[in-house]
């Protein structure tokens, strides 16, 4: 068998339909479909046992509590047959032909060891907002990863399964920005990345309803310096990692953040302008969406200043902010 897909499910119920469907309906049929229910109890489970009788390619395992992505992933792993691992996010969708041409491009490129792709951001209700060519033009992916960027989505990822096991599979300690640290000590074994500049992939992204992932990830990509720059021994890494966890922890009782929708249609306005390749009036629409929520008058002047910015060409204004 040349592909396993593996996806973790964690009360994922309101996509869960738009991503399993996006993979049984690829072009590439031969793959089997390995999907570990984390403890969900929002009727994710119920929803997978119905495909799992449906579509004899699906593997379900069913965690009886939550144990976490990396743990969940690496368990798929090590079930997998394939030669190949392909990861799906159960909030995303993959692109009807990503499996065919992902593995046609591994095929042709033995030397590659992992594959991802540019992507399209679809928005909470999934509708299409842009289309993102910037991951294709990495030329450092270690340096990117360091700096708390992606180099693709963890989702559109095609991967060697011997190299991923022998590499040592996805660290538990990170509950946040495990595939960035998967990637990092690839790289740092020698394996070879490339992302396929057509997008294959929806990111889906979600509205943060409070600080707990922006922290989250921050601190963890600290851990990844303190490993791949600074070369800490286990020790230190298990402390800080032990540190964090507890950290975060703490955000499970806390509020949600203000006004996070708006902060959140305002932010799809802005990635809409800045990777302008659809309608030039999709950045107004989320932007009047954010206009629509609960705000200050200083929320209301500042999408006033965006609207009047959305008028220009988004290149001249990156290159700008850039030099700030």
């Amino acid at each position: 068998m040349q592909v396993s897909v593996v996806m973790s499910v964690f009360n994922a119920k309101r996509y869960l339909n738009e991503a399993v469907d996006s993979i049984l309906e690829q072009t590439f049929k031969e793959f089997e479909f390995i999907i570990i229910d984390d403890g969900s109890t929002d009727g994710s489970v119920q929803i997978l046992e119905d495909y799992a009788l449906i579509d004899k390619r699906i593997i379900l395992i069913k965690n009886e509590r939550n144990l976490g992505l990396p743990t969940s992933l690496n368990k798929g792993i090590l079930l997998a047959k394939g030669k190949y691992i392909a990861r799906q996010d159960a909030d995303d969708v993959s692109g009807i032909c990503r499996l065919k041409k992902q593995l046609h491009y591994a095929q042709l490129n033995p030397d590659i060891d992992i594959i991802g792709s540019d992507c399209y951001i679809i928005d909470l209700n999934s509708e299409l907002v842009c289309k993102t060519t910037h991951h294709s033009q990495i030329t450092d992916f270690k340096s990117t990863l360091l700096n708390r960027q992606a180099i693709f989505p963890h989702g559109s990822a095609l991967i060697k399964r011997d190299k991923i096991i022998a590499a040592g599979l996805y660290d538990p300690r990170f509950y946040y920005s495990q595939d960035g640290e998967l990637w990092l000590r690839m790289i740092s074994k020698g394996s070879k990345i490339k992302v396929l500049q057509e997008p294959l992939y929806y990111f889906r992204m979600l509205p943060v309803v409070n600080n707990k992932k922006n922290e989250g990830q921050a601190a963890y990509n600290k851990v990844k310096q303190l490993i791949y720059l600074h070369k800490a021994d286990n020790e230190t890494i298990d402390q800080e990692t032990i540190r964090i966890k507890n950290k975060l922890a703490g955000y499970n009782n806390i509020n949600s953040l203000p006004n996070y929708m708006a902060v959140y249609w305002k932010g799809l306005a802005n990635t809409a302008y800045f990777n302008q390749n659809n309608s030039i009036g999709i950045p107004y629409k989320y932007l009047y969406k954010a206009f629509r929520e609960k705000n200050n008058i200083k929320d209301y002047l500042s999408y006033l200043k965006l609207v009047l910015l959305y008028i220009f060409p988004a290149k001249p204004i990156r290159y700008l902010l850039s030099k700030r």
